[in-house]
């Protein structure tokens, strides 16, 4: 029983996480200071970790975020263990 309990604290407190992390989600347009419809690195500075994903993030190579780009960093991971269709 303790340990059913204890694991009912812990998805509460991670669920807890995970909608305070979606809640600050910066908005595309929020970052995009020239209204470009673009990210240059330096308008994207602000993002946590986003310099280090760049040049995976920017697939086309061509040295911005357009906002297809930027949804595929803020879109949440698909969960552990789930699929497709599911």
């Amino acid at each position: 029983m303790k340990k059913q309990v204890f694991a009912a604290v812990i998805l509460g407190a991670l669920s807890s996480v995970a909608v305070a992390e979606e809640a600050t989600v910066i908005q595309f347009s929020d970052l995009d200071a020239n209204n470009d419809d673009a990210l240059s690195v330096v308008e994207a500075e602000s993002l946590p970790g986003i310099t280090a994903q760049w040049s995976t993030l920017d697939a086309d190579g061509n040295g911005q975020l357009n906002r297809g780009e930027y949804d595929a960093y803020t879109m949440p991971a698909p969960a552990a263990g789930t699929t497709e269709g599911e």
